[in-house]
């Protein structure tokens, strides 16, 4: 044992005091913010690959669809969704008599509520104190029952053992009123009501943000509409945030002032994310309505998969004609060789849309165009026919 003991005045073992240290950011949403740059990161690294145009197609279309991935966590688990501050005088713990000039800062998340506190001992008390305190009391998700027993809710039992840990006097004022439940005080039930809803409709966002990835390499109309339906869920989340998360304001007075809320970041971000959204469902829907050869390009899909092939008889050719007011009565819509005169004489093969608009898709049509080539005999190469306008 003397050998352990050479150079320790303190004896054996070693005792060194806890290291407290004010918490700098949430740990959790900067995680996923970094698990998306590094997603984001490995898309860059094979960028290359492609050919100049079609690598800044592949750029845009990944960087707008990992970032309304990320906001949609981030939006999830970030705890801005209503914040507020006030600079006040107040007692600091129970059994010192001390006063300090503090901040005090509240910001409310779906899942739980942050409180911060700042400050120092008026009149030089406290010299030795380091005041920056940063807890959270979450209440996912059950209400449990009155009280702070063990079958009470989480937010309850989470005030209890801070007052048993000694917080400050402060922190434990803002959080009763989370954590009382009657007499016309329940904050805590309402928040918890409306981030449980909110919660549920954002993780549905994000189902149809995948879903939406899927489809972007097959179908653009149906990438559309996913966006548009995780637009929609994100606008409905925060339509659901300002009516269920209370009925009367969260005022919390204080000696010298009036601790109050207001909308946070993660609010406005669900809020222009939703309205991106439906604004970028609108414009992919009207490219593959007014140009689906430019949209396929940029999205990289097959234009052909989009279509169905079908044969039009003489008197649907005929009926097509007189719509397009032909004054000879024929559609000319390839120039068909004598080789292909039976063609001619039973219809025409063509390949159609699968879902067209009358009056608004601007093509409903591709038509075969049979070439010869020396290599090949056999050729057809599609081409855009506006048959409807």
């Amino acid at each position: 044992m003397g050998l352990f003991d050479f150079g320790r005045l303190e004896g054996f073992p070693s005792r060194y005091s806890p290291q407290q240290t004010p918490v700098l950011f949430d740990v959790v949403e900067v995680l996923f913010i970094i698990i998306f740059l590094l997603i984001l990161i490995a898309f860059i690294c094979i960028f290359p690959g492609y050919s100049k145009k079609r690598s800044i197609y592949v750029t845009i279309k990944t960087c707008i669809s990992l970032t309304i991935g990320c906001f949609l966590i981030v939006e999830n688990f970030g705890q801005e969704w209503e914040i507020g501050t006030v600079k006040t005088i107040v007692p600091y713990k129970a059994g010192n008599n001390a006063e300090i000039n503090s901040v005090i800062g509240i910001k409310i998340g779906l899942r739980s509520v942050n409180i911060t506190l700042k400050g120092e001992g008026r009149n030089g008390a406290l010299p030795n104190e380091i005041i920056n305190y940063n807890e959270r009391f979450p209440w996912t998700w059950d209400q449990g029952r009155f009280g702070y027993g063990p079958s009470s809710g989480l937010l309850q039992r989470s005030l209890r053992s801070a007052q048993r840990r000694g917080l400050p006097i402060p922190i434990l004022w803002v959080a009763e009123y989370f954590a009382i439940d009657g007499e016309g005080i329940r904050f805590g039930r309402f928040y918890r009501t409306a981030g449980w809803y909110c919660h549920i409709l954002l993780w549905t966002a994000f189902s149809c943000w995948i879903m939406s990835n899927i489809m972007l390499q097959f179908v653009s109309r149906y990438t559309a509409y996913s966006i548009g339906i995780v637009g929609g869920l994100q606008i409905l989340t925060c339509i659901l945030w300002v009516i269920i998360r209370n009925e009367t304001p969260l005022i919390i007075p204080f000696e010298n002032g009036t601790l109050t809320l207001h909308f946070g970041l993660h609010f406005w971000m669900s809020l222009t994310c939703g309205i991106f959204c439906i604004i970028l469902a609108l414009i992919i829907i009207y490219m593959d309505l007014r140009y689906p050869d430019n949209l396929s390009e940029f999205l990289g899909i097959d234009p052909l998969d989009q279509y169905d092939e079908c044969v039009l008889s003489p008197d649907e050719i005929r009926t097509i004609a007189q719509n397009k007011k032909i004054a000879d009565d024929t559609l000319e819509m390839v120039s068909i060789s004598d080789t292909n005169s039976s063609i001619r004489n039973s219809g025409m093969l063509l390949m159609k849309r699968r879902s067209s608009i009358k009056q608004v898709q601007k093509y409903h049509f591709r038509k075969p165009v049979p070439v010869k080539l020396e290599e090949y005999e056999d050729v057809a190469v599609y081409e855009n026919q506006s048959i409807a306008t």
